[in-house]
């Protein structure tokens, strides 16, 4: 029998939030507290899914790319932003080259890389490889990093929260800058699974021939169509209240957070992974950043009123 190449046999999966059981308020994500807007609902829902999707995606590419400003060559589309994170790795990674990310980091830059059999490492941003990630603002600490200094030879720009975020601008893509972009997590609909990357042609190109025809769902398609047609500023607006509203829920605890921004509130707990768990047997899913390096911190997800409410009070007996 033939055995697997050793990067992906050894691959742990990576860890992440989105998995609260049955019955139990999930804060562990980053995803809009919102209700998804109801005409990108009835897109997804009055899809023709008796017919197979365009291989590319093509007339959802020539709408974001209108959006963009640039040409339909410069915009691939992914189920999810993350498929074209492993898209990226397999393209421009692989032996020989060195791919970094700017820690703590979503864990999936590393997994891509490491599975291209890329030497891989943990990196500020001025460092000298050949793919780097980065995002903005960063996962979980909110940071904002100077893509401007990047020194690498192609820079990929995570902006997945970027809409959800006050004060942090979007980067434009060039030869040397790519950058990502989620529809789901601004909209509420991670079910969905929906991203793209913009990108100079010549990126692109490679890009799209690492990906599968067909990767694009007709109902994700339609969904997205509908979604480029709806504001994120007032999504962006009623997020920072719930998210101010939760602050000072927190605050009149004595919980004062070290970041606040977008959908997410981290706070120092001491020992996250304890902390998380208490939580959680309280009904509460936090996610603990032990995985990122980070085990002292929770990252909570910002959430409705009355979920906010919940969260207070399994947090005030966990104290």
């Amino acid at each position: 029998m033939l055995e697997p190449r050793r990067e992906v046999a050894a691959l742990p999966p990576a860890v992440h939030g989105g998995d609260a059981p049955d019955g139990v308020l999930d804060c562990s994500t980053g995803v809009s507290p919102l209700s998804p807007p109801a005409a990108v609902m009835a897109a997804w829902r009055g899809a023709d899914v008796t017919r197979y999707p365009h291989p590319t995606a093509l007339p959802l590419r020539r709408a974001i790319a209108a959006r963009h400003g640039v040409g339909e060559e410069a915009i691939v589309v992914g189920a999810g932003s993350v498929e074209l994170v492993w898209a990226l790795a397999r393209a421009f990674g692989g032996a020989g080259r060195r791919v970094g990310w700017v820690a703590p980091a979503f864990g999936e830059y590393a997994q891509a890389a490491r599975a291209s059999g890329a030497e891989t490492m943990a990196v500020a941003v001025d460092a000298a490889c050949d793919l780097l990630f980065v995002a903005r603002p960063g996962n979980p600490t909110l940071a904002v990093p100077p893509v401007e200094s990047a020194r690498a030879g192609l820079v990929v720009v995570d902006e997945a929260y970027q809409p959800l975020c006050d004060g942090v601008p979007a980067v434009a893509p060039s030869d040397g800058v790519a950058v990502l972009r989620s529809l789901t997590k601004v909209f509420a609909l991670p079910g969905l699974r929906l991203g793209y990357l913009v990108a100079s042609p010549i990126v692109a190109r490679a890009v799209q021939a690492s990906l599968p025809p067909w990767n694009v769902s007709q109902p994700a398609m339609a969904a997205g169509l509908a979604a480029l047609a709806e504001p994120t500023e007032p999504v962006r607006a009623a997020v920072a209240a719930l998210r101010e509203r939760l602050v000072a829920r927190l605050a009149a605890l004595g919980v004062l957070p070290v970041a606040a921004g977008g959908t997410f509130v981290v706070v120092d707990v001491g020992d996250a992974r304890r902390f998380g768990a208490a939580m959680l047997a309280r009904g509460v899913r936090v996610r603990d950043c032990a995985s990122f390096g980070l085990p002292h911190l929770v990252r909570v997800g910002v959430r409705g009123d009355d979920d906010q409410e919940r969260l207070i009070a399994a947090w005030r007996s966990c104290a």
